[in-house]
C-alpha cells in the first residue's frame, strides 16, 4: 500500500512494531515528530541499519496527540520516493467536534508514460529535491472525496514528497488551522492558503459550504520556493462531491484548545546560529552539496548539550532556496512570529533567518536536517548529543 498502513491510538498507549526488513538493501524506520527513546527514533546514528532479512523490534509510549509519520531513515530520498510512509495519529482527551475527520498525506511522483515510476534522476532533482509530475492524495491521483453539504471537516494534512512544498487552498472557503506538528494550537487562525513543506503537518478545520451535488477543488497553488522554478499556476489535488447535509449540526466548537505555555527564554538563554549553505554541482557527473555551518554529513562533529538545557537556535538559509529544518527527539516553539505552538519541522525561507526556542528534555543521540531528503543525503545533516 502507499501510503502504509496509518497508526492509530492515543496518549498513553504503549507501542511494540516488529519489524522484519525485506527489502534488497539496508534501512531503518524513523517515526518522524514522536518522542521516542532514542534507541528506537531509527536514524543514522541512534540504531544500527537493519540488513536484508534482519528483524529489530521498536518500542514507546505515545506521550502526545497530533498527527505524526514513520518513514526510512537511510537512503531516504530512494526509499520513501518509492513509497515507503505512512501516517500516525494520536488522539488525547480534548478531541475537537467535526462531521467528517480526514487523513490527507500529500505526496508527487514522477512518473513515464507508460505509468513507470521513473528512474531518472535529473541535476535539477538533486538541487531542488526531486520534482514529480503527478500529484497524489493518499496514494490517488485526483481522488473524489464525499462530504456532507454545510459540513465541517478536520483535515489533517501531512506532506511527504521528497522536495514538493503543497500550497494547499480550497476555493471560496477559509482554513481555520488548528494544529501545528506538535499537537493542537491554543489560539487556531484563519489562512485561504497553508503552505507545507516536506515533513510538516497541519490540522485545519473547513466549513464545506454548498449544497447537495455542487463540486468543490481542493488545489495547490503555486509557491516560490526559490532556483526560479517555473509557475504552473494552481493544480488540483483532488475534487469533493457534496452530499446531503448532516441529519445535526456538528457540536459547537471547545472555547479552549490546545494548552501550551512558552518556554521560559531569557536575554541569558544560550544561542547556537546555524548557516544553512549550497554548492552546485561543478561538473556534468558530480553532485550538488549542501552544509550545515560550512560542513556536510557525515564529516561532522556532534554538538553536545545539557539535559533539560533550554537553548535558541537561529538557522539562517544563506542558499537561494527554501530549506525545511527538521529536528529529532523534541519539539520547538518558533520566535518572531504571532502564533504559539508546538513544531518539528520549520521552513527556513531563501535569504532569511529563523529562530525557535528549544528545551532538550530527551537525552541521546539525534539528528538535525533539511527535509529536502536529496540535500539530506547529500549532507545537510547534522548530530546533537543531549546529556552525557
Amino acid at each position: 500500500r502507499v501510503p502504509g498502513p496509518m497508526l492509530l491510538g492515543k496518549v498513553g498507549d504503549r507501542v511494540t512494531v516488529n519489524f522484519r526488513n525485506d527489502l534488497p538493501e539496508e534501512t531503518t524506520v524513523h517515526w518522524h515528530g514522536l518522542r521516542v527513546h532514542a534507541a528506537h527514533d531509527g536514524s543514522n546514528v541512534s540504531q544500527m541499519a537493519i540488513q536484508p532479512g534482519e528483524t529489530y523490534t521498536y518500542e514507546f509510549t505515545l506521550t502526545d496527540a497530533g498527527t505524526f509519520w514513520f518513514h526510512p531513515h537511510l537512503t531516504a530520498d530512494e526509499q520513501i520516493e518509492r513509497g515507503l510512509y505512512a501516517a500516525i495519529v494520536v488522539r488525547g482527551d480534548d478531541e475537537i467536534p467535526a462531521d467528517t475527520e480526514r487523513m490527507l498525506v500529500l505526496d508527487d511522483v514522477k512518473v513515464e508514460s507508460t505509468g513507470k515510476l521513473s528512474e531518472t534522476i535529473t541535476g535539477l532533482d538533486l538541487m531542488v529535491g526531486r520534482q514529480g509530475n503527478v500529484l497524489l492524495v493518499n496514494g490517488e491521483k485526483l481522488p473524489t472525496l464525499t462530504a456532507p453539504a454545510g459540513g465541517r471537516e478536520r483535515w489533517r494534512l501531512l506532506n511527504t514528497a521528497n522536495g514538493t512544498f503543497f500550497n494547499v487552498t480550497l476555493p471560496g472557503h477559509t482554513l481555520r488551522v488548528i494544529g501545528w506538528d506538535g499537537g493542537l494550537l491554543p489560539e487556531p487562525y484563519e489562512v485561504d492558503s497553508l503552505v507545507i513543506a516536506p515533513g510538516e503537518r497541519y490540522d485545519v478545520l473547513v466549513e464545506l459550504a454548498g449544497t447537495e451535488g455542487d463540486t468543490l477543488e481542493l488545489q495547490t497553488l503555486y509557491y516560490d520556493r526559490g532556483h526560479e522554478l517555473p509557475d504552473l499556476g494552481a493544480r488540483p489535488i483532488a475534487t469533493i462531491t457534496l452530499a446531503a447535509p448532516p441529519e445535526s449540526p456538528a457540536p459547537a466548537l471547545p472555547a479552549r484548545w490546545g494548552e501550551i505555555t512558552p518556554l521560559p527564554i531569557t536575554a541569558d538563554t544560550p544561542r547556537r546560529t546555524f548557516t544553512l549553505s549550497e554548492e552546485e554541482a561543478e561538473g556534468p557527473d558530480d553532485e550538488p552539496r549542501f552544509f550545515i555551518n560550512k560542513r556536510a554529513w557525515p564529516d561532522v562533529d556532534p554538538l553536545v548539550v545539557g539535559s533539560d538545557a533550554l537553548e535558541i537556535w537561529e538557522v539562517t538559509n544563506d542558499a537561494t532556496m527554501d530549506h525545511p529544518f527538521h529536528l529529532h527527539g523534541t519539539f520547538f516553539q518558533v520566535l518572531d512570529q504571532p502564533h504559539l505552538g508546538w513544531k518539528d519541522t520549520v521552513n527556513i525561507p531563501q535569504k532569511s533567518t529563523v529562530r525557535f526556542a528549544v528545551d532538550f528534555d530527551n537525552p541521546g543521540l539525534w539528528m538535525y536536517h533539511c527535509h529536502i531528503l536529496e540535500h539530506t543525503e547529500r549532507g545537510m545533516m547534522g548530530v546533537l548529543q543531549v546529556g552525557e
